[in-house]
């Protein structure tokens, strides 16, 4: 019995081993520092979702979506997450990425208005005061918004501040509305006891892409087995923290002791109302709608300047999202 014990526990040993050689490193750049809606990544490497694709999985966080697209063009992480709009800014200039999978497939852009500020309609900002930062997504646009929906763009009159700034002008009611997110700004002020109104871009004709996974083009080629995984991975994480989001959060507090639990509850909650595509309610989680793709690029020619000759097929795949 013990010569069997003995060879019993060799056997496990070797196998825990090869299972072990046989994980493939990958890492995922963030878009920016941790924040709720980005739980669902730590949960998955918690439970074991990558694990079990054959996936070690390191997370670093990110200082912005171009600088995220910058990164897996160099190839110096696996995978990113950037907004719509820098994929395409990014690959329109050279790099060779792809989308292949939709976060947040909705933008978070919005018009976020003091409740007192009686700005209850696009209509009703015309006359008002609004916060923004130069360069700002949102603000570049923001003429698409005033396009669509047939407004008097000179009649709305913008303060020029920086991001900390904007929430400042808002709790001192120096502005009647600010541009900033859904999941991030609007959670913030009325957690500080301002009652806000949001008009969000998506609903005003302005949609873009909000948040992708993008990897390299030659990762896509040459190791499709291990992008597959990684989405595969990521809808059940996503999936899983629809059900659980007190489990994603708890996972998130291990990587930042100090975050606000509460807030980061909100933007996760804010956050998974975006992550399915208009008119993908029947698509697996991932998917990406192309009339999105069509729109972002549009607005990013119309009114970012954009020069180029690719077509909106050029930048994402939904093959992956959509294969078992």
């Amino acid at each position: 019995m013990s010569r069997l014990l003995k060879i019993c526990t060799l056997a496990l040993a070797i196998l825990c081993a090869t299972t072990s050689f046989a994980q493939e490193k990958a890492s995922l750049r963030l878009n920016w520092l941790y924040y709720g809606f980005h739980s669902f990544f730590p949960l998955g490497v918690e439970k074991g979702f990558y694990k079990d694709e054959g996936i070690a999985l390191e997370i670093g966080e990110g200082q912005g979506s171009g600088r995220a697209v910058q990164i897996v063009g160099a190839k110096s992480d696996t995978f990113g997450l950037s907004d719509g709009a820098s994929v395409i800014n990014g690959a329109s200039q050279g790099a060779p990425i792809v989308a292949v999978m939709g976060i947040m497939n909705k933008s978070p852009f919005a018009i976020i208005a003091r409740t007192d500020a009686n700005i209850k309609s696009i209509k009703d900002i015309e006359g008002k005061t609004i916060a923004a930062t130069t360069g700002e997504a949102g603000l570049t646009i923001f003429p698409a918004i005033v396009q669509v929906n047939k407004l008097n763009g000179e009649s709305i009159k913008f303060v020029r501040v920086d991001g900390a700034g904007k929430l400042v002008a808002m709790l001192e009611k120096r502005v009647d509305a600010m541009l900033g997110g859904l999941e991030n700004q609007s959670l913030i002020l009325a957690q500080r006891g301002l009652s806000v109104y949001n008009i969000p871009y998506a609903d005003v004709g302005a949609n873009t892409l909000g948040l992708v996974i993008h990897v390299h083009k030659e990762t896509l080629e040459k190791n499709p087995k291990l992008v597959q995984g990684f989405i595969r991975a990521t809808q059940k994480a996503i999936a899983y923290t629809e059900k659980n989001p007190d489990e994603a959060i708890a996972a998130l507090a291990k990587i930042k002791p100090d975050m606000d639990k509460a807030l980061a509850m909100q933007q996760l909650k804010a956050g998974l109302t975006l992550v399915r595509a208009n008119g993908g309610a029947s698509q697996p989680i991932g998917w990406m709608n192309p009339a999105d793709w069509e729109g972002t690029l549009r607005m990013a020619r119309e009114f970012q300047e954009l020069k180029t000759v690719m077509n909106p097929v050029d930048f994402y795949t939904n093959q992956l999202a959509l294969t078992k």
